[in-house]
């Protein structure tokens, strides 16, 4: 049975902060609503677009532009999507030389299903096996249904899961992964460690070191 190798999207292979903020705000300021910081923005992500949105918002505001940002936000960040998006430095190296050596490497986002197929197929290309966002009738992270439904997909077995936050985290404890977190993304490292991670790693490299060492096939 093949090796496979999960890894969240947002924060752990892309760079996505800036472009997130940008979009966002620019879905609020086309309500003539108050924009927010990349700081704020870090707090917001996690939990799915929707959910995204609801933070972007003051509680007043929820019920009248929901919505419309919504809806303005999923068709700015869908174009920004297909034109390519920005992975951190040696994620693409690190991701061909993992299927080199015999990994499955697949994608389980939050983002929903359409921006993240979009990112895949113009950020990631073959150096992805797969990339799974929020699909209709299975319930986003932490929810265990997404990663399962991902190796039923790929019919192999997860080596490690990998991920930037304390979604990831729990997720990856849920379905009873070895779970890595890493430090340059969204959440701060005491964050990933009180939320279950069996080992942090601070750069790409060492990152790269730690999943060559695993098992390439079951």
């Amino acid at each position: 049975m093949k090796s496979v190798l999960l890894f969240d999207l947002d924060g752990t292979l892309l760079d996505s902060l800036a472009d997130i903020t940008l979009c966002g705000n620019q879905a609020l300021e086309l309500s003539g609503l108050p924009t927010r910081t990349q700081e704020e923005y870090k707090t917001y992500i996690g939990n799915g677009a929707r959910l995204l949105v609801r933070r972007m918002l003051d509680p007043g505001d929820r019920t009248a532009h929901e919505d419309q940002v919504y809806q303005n936000y999923m068709t700015i960040y869908e174009a920004l999507c297909a034109r390519g998006c920005r992975p951190f430095p040696g994620i693409l190296e690190m991701l061909g030389k993992l299927r080199a050596a015999g990994f499955a490497t697949a994608v389980i986002s939050n983002k929903p299903d359409s921006q993240t197929r979009r990112v895949w197929e113009s950020t990631f290309g073959d150096t992805l096996d797969l990339a799974q966002g929020q699909l209709e009738g299975i319930p986003t992270k932490p929810d265990p249904a997404g990663p399962r439904e991902v190796l039923r997909r790929l019919d192999g077995r997860c080596a490690a899961y990998v991920g930037d936050s304390e979604v990831d985290m729990q997720t990856g404890k849920a379905c009873g992964f070895y779970t890595i977190g890493v430090t340059w993304g969204m959440k701060p490292r005491e964050v990933l460690r009180e939320s279950g991670a069996d080992i942090l790693v601070d750069t790409v490299e060492e990152l790269t070191a730690c999943l060559m060492a695993l098992p390439s096939v079951f």
